[in-house]
């Protein structure tokens, strides 16, 4: 915890003899002087220490540690999705690594990713009928199916400080963002592992 700029001077004065400031009165202003000097110090120091956490980080912040980590903001990404992007910095080509991914640029619901590497089987399955969750395919070795929601902001989202006054978020609307579908298909593009393929199906609107 920070020393307030009193607790400072106390703790200066505490180190000279008191006859330092009986005889010459001037060294009052110059010890609060170094005092305050100590005190915004501490201050920058402790700021600087946060700023090096990705969870806490400011704006700016988390763009250095992007930087660093080779990790480029997309267009019109929010600062919490960014965060999440810039601390996996482990190995991003496994399936949940690139769930991850992809949730934390959804405005809705999650993702919901299959990997083809046997059939589904749904057909005469009872508790796979009508059930959106499932899609029939052959058996594909190397691919994965990505669903997800349908990606209309929900009706308050307007006034969520990350979305204020951006266009797309207006009140009201009823299209999917194209920045989104974008933004996933670059992220999923990056980190998939080399030689294996995927398609981005969206859910129909309820």
């Amino acid at each position: 915890m920070a020393l307030t700029q009193d607790q400072w001077f106390k703790k200066l004065k505490s180190m000279v003899p008191s006859w330092v400031f009986e005889k010459n009165q001037e060294n009052v202003a110059i010890f609060k002087g170094l005092a305050k000097t100590l005190n915004q110090t501490q201050l920058d120091a402790d700021n600087q220490i946060k700023e090096t956490f990705i969870d806490s980080a400011t704006d700016e912040y988390v763009e250095f540690h992007g930087e660093e980590r080779s990790v480029d903001r997309f267009s019109a990404e929010v600062l919490s999705s960014y965060r999440e992007r810039v601390k996996i910095i482990v190995n991003n080509s496994n399936l949940p690594a690139i769930k991850s991914l992809v949730d934390a640029l959804l405005i809705k619901g999650e993702s919901n990713i299959i990997e083809h590497t046997g059939s589904v089987g749904s057909y005469f399955n009872r508790g796979a009928y009508l059930n959106r969750n499932i899609i029939d395919f052959d058996v594909l070795y190397n691919a994965f199916t990505i669903l997800i929601d349908f990606q209309i902001p929900e009706p308050n989202a307007f006034y969520n400080r990350e979305s204020f006054l951006n266009r797309e978020f207006l009140q009201g609307s009823n299209v999917s963002s194209d920045t989104i579908f974008a933004n996933i298909i670059k992220a999923v593009n990056k980190n998939k592992a080399y030689g294996t393929v995927y398609r981005l199906i969206e859910r129909a609107n309820p």
